[in-house]
């Protein structure tokens, strides 16, 4: 079992850190504590195809703490993570959630000697062959338009299968999905709280260009929603509200330096994404608290940086392709333990508690 740790000696500073309260355990409320009073608790799932089963570990453990989960964000991966979540009943996330990620509670025995190569083998059979109840290759590849190598039909059939778009859009939890035009470039959110959101607007997060086409919505272009925000939290940290915020990035920014090709490939990968949202995610602290300080506001918010750090026997950067069983297990099993210990650190009020697996 690998260690996990609590580090957060680089985070950007906000222009003004309040005195506020500590808590032992981040789920406990002061006594007396209303429901109108208590932090809005929301999660931005980040994309990253396969490596999206981390986030039903994350959500697993999360639950355990019996927290209400007020509003759901995601691009990509974590858009479907998302929608599994708004459109299940309660008592039926997790097991919608291990469904469509193939995620059983162990993972099947493959040698750790000859896992690396395993996981290539199957990222490799995923690049060529597809992936049952993910997506096939698209052959021919029609030359009148461009409709990605592979198609997200498996994906489309299985999420109508899964989600109850009824409950989506409830608002119990709000949910927003994140897009990219894919012409301007812009962010474009969908948001259950001024819009119905359908399958269309999921399948349009997860257009991931060249791999899988981008959708026409309202006359526009709809590519990932990784494109411009990776992890959408911007959405919930513009609400007045006191929040216990969770990220969930499924690519760490910090890492060894590369060793070699295949690790550099990786790294590279990891920068683009994972320092997307660290970054992102100060800037946006520092703007929320400016406003809050404007506005005379004490408002003591509670962030959650958890981010999926993979070991050697994953496919390095092909690693998000490997959608094996073993490799889902593995990650979700990954997400659970970050989770729980993210759980027992005390918060850092206003900042980022980032939480790093050795």
């Amino acid at each position: 079992m690998r260690a996990v740790t609590g580090d957060t000696g680089d985070q950007p500073r906000p222009p003004h850190r309040r005195q506020a309260r500590v808590l032992t355990d981040p789920t406990a409320e002061p006594s007396g504590t209303t429901p109108a009073e208590r932090p809005l608790t929301a999660i931005a799932f980040s994309g990253g195809l396969g490596l999206g089963a981390y986030h039903g570990g994350v959500f697993e453990a999360l639950t355990s703490l019996l927290l209400p989960i007020d509003w759901v964000t995601g691009s990509s991966a974590g858009a479907i993570t998302a929608a599994l979540i708004a459109g299940s009943p309660s008592a039926e996330r997790l097991r919608n959630l291990r469904s469509y990620w193939h995620a059983p509670s162990s993972p099947a025995g493959v040698p750790n000697a000859g896992r690396h190569t395993f996981a290539w083998l199957s990222s490799i059979n995923t690049r060529v062959l597809g992936r049952q109840g993910f997506f096939r290759p698209r052959l021919p590849i029609p030359t009148s338009h461009f409709a990605g190598l592979y198609d997200l039909g498996p994906t489309r059939e299985r999420l109508q299968q899964l989600i109850d778009f009824g409950r989506l859009n409830d608002g119990d939890p709000r949910i927003t999905i994140c897009a990219t035009d894919l012409e301007s470039g812009d962010a474009v959110l969908f948001d259950s709280s001024s819009e119905r959101i359908e399958i269309d607007h999921i399948l349009a997060s997860c257009g991931f260009l060249p791999e899988f086409a981008p959708m026409q919505i309202a006359g526009r272009w709809l590519g990932d929603g990784g494109f411009a925000l990776n992890a959408p939290f911007d959405p919930i940290l513009e609400t007045a509200r006191r929040l216990r915020l969770y990220v969930v990035d499924l690519f760490p920014r910090d890492g060894k330096v590369p060793d070699g090709l295949e690790a550099a490939a990786e790294r590279k990968s990891d920068l683009t994404f994972g320092n997307q949202t660290f970054q992102r995610l100060g800037y946006a602290l520092e703007a929320r608290q400016l406003r809050a300080e404007l506005q005379d506001l004490d408002d003591d918010d509670e962030v959650y940086l958890l981010s999926y750090r993979p070991g050697r026997e994953e496919a390095g950067p092909e690693k998000s392709f490997d959608l094996s069983e073993e490799a889902m297990a593995q990650r979700w099993r990954a997400g659970f333990l970050d989770m729980q210990y993210a759980a027992r650190l005390a918060p850092i009020p206003n900042g980022i508690c980032s939480v790093r697996r050795l």
